[in-house]
């Protein structure tokens, strides 16, 4: 039987979908209220639109400054820097920053340790976890909730922005339908991820890091990669690169 819950946290519907036996419900149940309140202290975390946030804190600081930061954040911003290096800096959560880095540049910020904390490198820090913030969610609660409570057949996601599908109860995987340019389509996910960016919702909002511009390549690119942090942060690059900047990305992508 396949349990369905939904709440909103991140400005986005939440999903999980559990693969159990129709007994199992009251348990699955309590178990998606627990997944989506930490979901909720995660957005409390990473959120430049709450005051008292990891991240407004880290907007706040002056060149030099530094600021300790949860275990959650300093791991999501060192992902944030990991994805800039792999999209030669299509990926960028510092684009706003008075020092914008291109390519391989260093970003203006530095993440330090003992304790885990965030120092500024510019006059004008400004972080924006929009871009990946979503899939870093479905990573930290994919194995540490629901491994550990029991349930290894799950669909977990963010709208229809990122999936997330683990161990499918059937072959050939979880059934996902994609919107196309012209036509919807099913792809089947297995213990993989997939993200989609596109400008039909919410128009060219999707800033061009290395051009220093709002300006994409294509209306709509689908990624599918393991890691739904990735997942999310290579479909924003993908927008805006080139088809042979997209050859290299370590992930399938298509349209």
């Amino acid at each position: 039987m396949l349990h369905r819950h939904w709440s909103t946290a991140m400005s986005t519907r939440f999903s999980l979908v559990v693969e159990s036996p129709k007994s199992e419900s009251q348990g699955i149940r309590s178990l998606a209220e627990e997944i989506f309140d930490e979901i909720r202290r995660l957005e409390s975390l990473l959120s430049r639109f709450i005051e008292d946030s990891d991240v407004s804190r880290i907007n706040r600081l002056q060149h030099g400054e530094s600021t300790i930061v949860s275990p959650e954040t300093w791991r999501c911003l060192t992902k944030a820097v990991e994805a800039a290096r792999l999209t030669r800096g299509h990926f960028n959560v510092a684009y706003a920053s008075a020092t914008n880095p291109c390519g391989y540049m260093e970003p203006p910020f530095s993440l330090l340790t003992r304790p885990l904390r965030v120092r500024s490198e510019t006059e004008r820090l400004k972080i924006d976890l929009g871009g990946i913030g979503k899939g870093f969610a479905l990573e930290c609660i994919a194995a540490p909730w629901l491994r550990s409570y029991g349930y290894s057949h799950a669909l977990l996601g963010a709208d229809t922005s990122t999936i997330l599908a683990m161990n499918p109860p059937e072959h050939p995987g979880w059934p996902v339908v994609i919107d196309g340019h012209d036509r919807e389509r099913t792809v089947f996910l297995n213990n993989t991820s997939i993200s989609c960016s596109g400008t039909q919702v919410r128009g060219n909002h999707i800033y061009h890091p290395v051009r220093v511009a709002f300006a994409v390549e294509r209306h709509r690119v689908w990624v599918m990669t393991p890691s739904p942090t990735f997942a999310d942060a290579f479909s924003t690059a993908a927008m805006t690169m080139t088809p042979d900047e997209l050859a290299e990305l370590p992930c399938d992508v298509f349209s």
